[in-house]
């Protein structure tokens, strides 16, 4: 990657924040302190940032290429341990020590520990990539114009499976209560938001597509909160200065949008009941208890002519600060790290075009990062004509039991509180067919499927 001028590094990081001064190095070393302390306590740390650089744009022959590079929050080093000889970069996911980045033509895989190349396989027009129980779930965007979501091996790439029956090009992934949601965005042609409901234990199924209007066009980014899927809805290239959010409701199937007269843009992580996203090119917050933007200028535009730009961005939960990407596409890229209110607190080099951050969390290897107990539920008969008989290994004060059909509508719902062991279901009412038993205690979630006859 070229080389960042020092006079544009300055000048970018004093567009970060007007009027607020850089911290000075002690005070930088008295946050990480701070951070380490922090990490200690909840078990968690982070390990590294992945950023992937898309290189210049350049016509060919093409002289500048795709970079992956690691950032590591201690020593303050950064590490480019990765070339992916195409143009672009989609997007960043990590699990464990493994990070998955899709650039233009492929998607690589790559061992964050040794820094090695692990597989890669050639694939185009992704949208965003999103992980869960060992399948890489990719979503797809224009050149693709079928099956938009696929689902390939975590181990090894390979293709699992489609999902087919989506109505257009995809953005955001995410699972709630054991069933996949995608937003559907239908490109940049689209005219109306969407959310896919799919089913995983029933091959990938399209349960069907809920129609959220054209308040929410540019869906993009999906985010679990409090029951709800919270979609971020991206303003169109070259729209009005109007934005929104979509609050979906999982058990009851409800939704509403929140219009904002402002750009909305990526989405960077909740925390709290603040959601931080792009706003009018810079970041902002909107409060998801109250449906209202609580501050549209914690981090202003890197340039009021748009020549400089924040390229992507994440929000660390455990440190409360920002990784931020920003560059003017040919000769200024640079990592920056903010506080959640907007004060700099340093920043790494990166390539151009860093279109791709993903945070490396790790957990002791004695507390796994899904602590889902599988085998604590039991269920007969199965397939069952009356009554259902659930057996519960887990003890728990309190938790929510949910029959789900597979149009995604809960038909039995029961709170109940105490220990229990075991419970009884009538489900002589049901219609034939098959279903998802789900006991949510808020710790965790766990399910298992049958059938009615």
């Amino acid at each position: 990657m070229a080389a960042i001028p020092t006079q544009n590094l300055r000048k970018t990081m004093i567009y970060l924040k007007k009027n607020r001064l850089i911290l000075q190095t002690a005070l930088i070393i008295i946050l990480l302190a701070g951070s380490l302390h922090i990490q200690a306590q909840r078990n968690e740390w982070v390990n590294q940032v992945i950023v992937a650089n898309g290189g210049i744009y350049e016509a060919p022959p093409y002289t500048d290429f795709v970079t992956v590079q690691s950032y590591n929050p201690a020593s303050r080093t950064v590490n480019v341990f990765g070339t992916i000889y195409t143009q672009s970069v989609q997007d960043v996911v990590i699990n464990g020590n493994v990070a998955y980045v899709a650039a233009e033509d492929s998607i690589v895989m790559y061992n964050i520990d040794t820094y090695q190349r692990i597989a890669a396989i050639a694939d185009s027009g992704v949208g965003i990539m999103y992980f869960n129980q060992n399948r890489l779930i990719v979503t797809k965007q224009y050149p693709v114009k079928h099956f938009f979501v696929e689902i390939l091996d975590g181990s090894n790439l390979a293709l699992l499976g489609f999902v087919q029956g989506l109505s257009g090009e995809c953005g955001g992934a995410i699972m709630s209560q054991d069933l996949l949601y995608v937003a559907i965005d239908s490109g940049w042609m689209g005219t109306r938001g969407k959310l896919a409901i799919i089913n995983p234990a029933a091959n990938w199924q399209l349960i069907g597509e809920v129609d959220l209007g054209t308040d929410a066009i540019g869906i993009w980014n999906l985010y679990n909160y409090n029951g709800y899927i919270c979609a971020v809805n991206k303003t169109p290239y070259g729209g009005l200065n109007q934005g929104s959010i979509t609050m979906y409701n999982v058990n009851a199937g409800t939704f509403q949008n929140y219009v904002f007269n402002v750009r909305i843009g990526d989405g960077y992580g909740i925390k709290d009941n603040l959601l931080y996203v792009n706003i009018n090119d810079g970041v902002g917050s909107i409060n998801l208890d109250t449906h209202q933007i609580a501050d549209t200028n914690i981090i202003p535009p890197p340039s009021s002519t748009g020549a400089v730009i924040i390229h992507a961005g994440t929000l660390d939960y455990i440190n409360n600060q920002f990784y931020l990407t920003i560059g003017n596409f040919s000769n200024v890229g640079i990592g920056v790290i903010a506080a959640l209110n907007g004060d700099s607190i340093g920043s790494y080099a990166t390539g151009i075009n860093a279109d791709g951050i993903a945070i490396d969390y790790r957990t002791p290897a004695s507390v796994p990062s899904d602590q889902i107990s599988r085998n604590s539920i039991t269920i007969s008969p199965n397939p069952v004509t009356d009554i259902l008989t659930l057996n519960y290994s887990e003890d728990t004060e309190s938790c929510v039991i949910n029959i789900i059909d597979l149009t995604g509508r809960i038909v039995y719902s029961q709170p109940l509180s105490g220990k229990i062991r075991n419970l009884r279901v009538n489900c002589s009412g049901l219609t034939s067919g098959i279903y998802l038993l789900s006991i949510n205690t808020g710790h965790e979630v766990v399910s298992r499927k049958f059938i009615v006859k």
